[in-house]
């Protein structure tokens, strides 16, 4: 099982491509596998550790169980053991989460990213009694804790970190998606036995807090290339602030993917919750990079004025891309 010292490098969530004709609420058969094949390998070969699929970009919540099981042993087979897989399991009660987890382990899944159930809003007891019993249920395979405060109703305070690092051994890692209120403390707490993960834009911040420290990191904005992230986190890991301080002005100088004041909130009321999956296959579809297919449904509306801000966003982030593609080729490759 992955341990919280395996956990480094850079994680990409990319969508699950959707087959172009299957974006209806009649499909029953919606992945595109051989799109999938052919993202996994382009995704790998820049020096990607692992693959997060089924979160929110990857439409965990509008694909049939079997969708589930066939993209993520297709993504196993082209991965090929060159990455860590970890697949979403989220759902609205444990004994559904379970299962979901012992299938996925079956089809060769190393790791389980698990929210919590959406149905009430948790206490800290039975949040840290479930991530709990999924060890004990699940006791040979790790388990990334997505931890958004916007979709799980949850803030996600010390005493849930600490009651983890007590009694939820399998729990390896945290795709922090809460905040940085107090990162520092979070990481404290867990005494280097979950590894607390910083993703776009977060990684900045997380910088400015705990500096080389950093040395695993999520993302979503690298499913459009992942050179520009696999630089920074070389970067942070090299302690060279003058390298990061330039990547991160790079980074900055792309256009955000949201309309000004979407994100004003910075909670369940804001835009983004309303379009994040959205975002993430209209962005992917717009690049070129990745046929991401139709939206499922329910979520398959998004704003013309989103729609204009990521294609903005989408040409900024291909010139970065090019700048760091270009910086890590072999010397003599380059035409």
């Amino acid at each position: 099982m992955l341990t919280s010292e395996d956990i480094r490098g850079v994680y990409v969530l990319p969508p699950t491509p959707c087959l172009p004709d299957a974006g209806g609420w009649d499909a029953v058969d919606s992945v595109d596998l051989d799109e999938t094949a052919r993202m996994t390998d382009w995704l790998i070969g820049p020096g990607v550790t692992g693959l997060g699929l089924f979160g929110t970009t990857g439409e965990g919540h509008s694909l049939l169980w079997e969708e589930k099981l066939r993209c993520a042993a297709c993504v196993v087979e082209a991965s090929a053991g060159r990455a860590q897989i970890f697949a979403g399991v989220t759902a609205l009660g444990t004994r559904e989460v379970i299962r979901q987890m012992r299938g996925l382990q079956a089809v060769g899944v190393d790791g389980a990213l698990v929210g919590l159930p959406l149905w009430q809003t948790p206490t800290v007891d039975n949040a840290v009694g479930f991530y709990a019993d999924l060890a004990a249920a699940v006791p040979d395979m790790a388990v990334m804790v997505y931890s958004n405060s916007w979709y799980f109703k949850f803030d996600f305070p010390l005493e849930f970190w600490s009651g983890l690092v007590a009694r939820a051994p399998t729990v390896v890692a945290a795709k922090v998606t809460h905040g940085f209120g107090r990162y520092r403390e979070e990481v404290e707490a867990t005494d280097g036995r979950i590894k607390m993960m910083p993703g776009d834009p977060g990684i900045f911040m997380a910088w400015d807090l705990i500096g080389s420290a950093i040395d695993a990191v999520w993302s979503t904005q690298a499913a459009l290339g992942p050179e520009p992230v696999v630089a920074l986190l070389a970067a942070i890991r090299s302690g060279d602030a003058d390298r990061v301080g330039e990547i991160i002005a790079d980074f900055r100088a792309v256009p955000s993917y949201a309309p000004p004041g979407a994100m004003a909130n910075r909670d369940h009321t804001d835009d983004f919750a309303r379009y994040n999956t959205q975002v993430a296959k209209w962005r992917l579809n717009a690049s070129g990079l990745i046929a991401a297919g139709p939206m499922r449904p329910p979520y398959t509306d998004l704003p013309e004025s989103w729609k204009r801000q990521v294609e903005l966003e989408v040409a900024g982030f291909a010139a970065l891309r090019a700048k760091y593609a270009a910086a890590a080729e072999p010397a003599g490759t380059r035409d």
